[in-house]
């Protein structure tokens, strides 16, 4: 089976000024010996950076050649001193990129700004981010453009991790759960308008806890690599392997009759029970169980499959495929929600609530903002587990307000320990609309003190919408302790102004619907200009997320977008932490 991993997310840095080539040319000092640049380079050496300028589109001088040898990963004497031999260490299409960029420098001040990868002296690739400015020249043809390259070789690597962990399992490499649903929603959409086949077939490791509990979690994680491993190499296109969570895989099977999920099943139980997995302790042996549900015959949707596959498990038999039938449809919202009420219970019980913080950038410099905390449930066998698959079950039991008032608590303990962060925490209606829950967070925002004004709160836009009069005292209440007030989620139900005037919100967060996909979209992008036009009107500030890709990223800023969030700028860390 083979894996699609070509994600492309180049990076956004902040601009670099040009004012230090600016200043040598004023005074008329040489570019390379002009004595005040030494500290300047030096500090831009530190950035994987080197000035340079180019004369009558020929000349290629660096400020440094130490400096740029550095950048480049060469030795000095190696450094190109021509612009024809700098751009024959680039690919056909980066070359022309370039060419076409510069040859928009038809007036003095002009600039351009391009990314590429270079090849270097011993034919490795390296990024690098180019920008410039034209300082003089004859109508278009420029005879001096000062720059500054950049080496941005580690932030391209972080960022194309980022975007492979947007749909691939960490441990395994495998597709995620998000990939999955796309697929399973996909095949069942298909199967509906071709009249075809296909199956969810769910296989569950049953002894991954006495693993993790005997033998400790590193092991456990490598008998789940070697179980994806072994399902890999029976997997072929279009079929898809990934993992759900835990131990809990996903084969997507395309066309699959239940005969063929039958005989599939048989071959897996042969192939996983019968073989072990070497570890430091010895050999250990593979413990499944595996239950399948047709598509789109018993299940139309991804949330269909999965639950009903969940369903199944609690019937599932060792060596025996259990296949999913209504008669389990009666007991399955119950069983699942007990289930995850227990789990969210015991984790509140047992602190094994978590905060996850994703960095919010200023889409203008690029630079850090503010973190937004996410909820995560921590699961007895290790698992991190996101507020989408247990809030409903707290929902059920009305433990929401004590998520919300948790996830203060972490946000509390953060910000004593860094006291130069900003963070930014989601509130249920539970809270907002219960007098007694609203009271309680109210006293523990105070309780902060002047460390309430570090502090966003964002309430969902369709729970500002069906009690907007809760939500204007609510957020009256946060803003007069310092806190800044956010609606999140906006556009979902199309809030009209008028309800955000009432609540006086700070800031909006435009849903990621209309997000994903806006530079091709251009319905998406009227709706985006047609926000930021009336947030700006009423003076609020407005934050895109959901941003995973370069162009809609250029697309929003062109639109006024203040801030951006996504896996392009950084998933959800354990941690709060940024690298510009």
């Amino acid at each position: 089976m083979g894996l699609a991993i070509n994600a492309y997310f180049p990076s956004t840095p902040d601009r670099f000024s040009l004012s230090m080539e600016q200043r040598v040319r004023k005074s008329g000092s040489s570019f390379h010996s002009a004595p005040d640049l030494r500290g300047e380079t030096t500090a831009l050496a530190l950035l994987r950076a080197a000035p340079f300028r180019i004369l009558q589109s020929k000349d290629l001088q660096f400020a440094s050649s130490d400096g740029a040898a550095d950048v480049l990963y060469m030795v000095p004497n190696k450094v190109p001193q021509i612009q024809a031999e700098w751009t024959s260490r680039l690919s056909p299409n980066a070359a022309r990129e370039r060419r076409r960029a510069m040859s928009r420098l038809t007036w003095d001040g002009a600039e351009y700004k391009v990314t590429y990868q270079w090849r270097g002296a011993h034919g490795d690739k390296i990024w690098i981010e180019e920008q410039g400015r034209r300082i003089s020249g004859d109508g278009a043809n420029p005879s001096e453009i000062q720059g500054v390259i950049r080496n941005i070789t580690q932030q391209k690597h972080a960022q194309d991790r980022a975007a492979f962990l947007a749909s691939h399992d960490e441990l395994t490499g495998l597709p995620n759960l998000a990939a999955l649903t796309q697929s399973l929603d996909h095949m069942g959409a298909l199967g509906e308008r071709q009249q075809s086949q296909g199956a969810l077939l769910r296989l569950s490791l049953n002894n991954l806890a006495d693993i993790n509990d005997i033998y400790g979690y590193h092991t456990g994680d490598t008998v789940l690599q070697a179980l994806a491993k072994r399902l890999s190499n029976i997997m072929r296109p279009p079929d898809l392997l990934g993992r759900i969570g835990g131990g809990d895989f996903a084969l997507v099977l395309y066309g699959a009759t239940a005969q063929e999920v039958k005989a599939i099943a048989e071959r897996l139980f042969v192939l996983l029970e019968k073989s072990s997995v070497n570890t430091p302790h010895g050999p250990l042996f593979f413990a499944v169980s595996i239950v399948s549900t047709q598509m789109p015959t018993q299940a139309k949707t991804a949330q269909a499959a999965l639950a009903q596959t969940q369903a199944a498990l609690q019937h599932a038999q060792p060596s025996k495929l259990c296949r999913y039938d209504n008669n389990m449809a009666a007991n399955t919202a119950t069983a699942a929600r007990e289930t995850s009420a227990q789990d969210v219970l015991d984790a509140l019980n047992q602190r094994r609530i978590q905060l996850a913080y994703q960095p919010i950038i200023d889409a203008k410099s690029s630079r850090l903002h503010h973190h937004e905390c996410l909820l995560r449930l921590k699961r007895e066998d290790g698992e991190l587990v996101s507020a989408g698959r247990f809030i409903m079950a707290a929902e059920g039991l009305g433990l929401v307000h004590m998520l919300d008032r948790r996830a203060l608590e972490l946000a509390s303990e953060t910000l004593k320990s860094d006291p130069d962060i900003k963070l930014a925490l989601n509130v249920s209606a539970a809270t907002v609309t219960d007098p007694a829950a609203a009271s309680a967070y109210i006293t523990a925002l105070k309780a902060l003190g002047p460390r309430a004004d570090q502090v966003t709160i964002e309430l969902t836009e369709t729970v500002a919408l069906d009690d907007p009069a809760k939500a204007s005292e609510f957020s009256n209440h946060v803003r007069l302790l310092g806190c800044q007030f956010s609606i999140d989620d906006f556009g979902a139900g199309y809030t009209t102004f008028q309800n955000l005037l009432a609540i006086e919100a700070d800031s909006i967060k435009i849903d990621g619907s209309f997000i994903q996909g806006v530079a091709s979209d251009v319905s998406k992008q009227t709706f985006v200009r047609m926000m930021v036009d009336l947030a700006q009107t009423f003076g609020v500030e407005t934050v895109a997320e959901m941003v995973d890709d370069r162009a809609d990223a250029q697309v929003l800023r062109r639109l006024g977008i203040d801030y951006f969030q996504g896996y392009m700028f950084g998933m959800p860390s354990a941690v709060p932490s940024w690298q510009n």
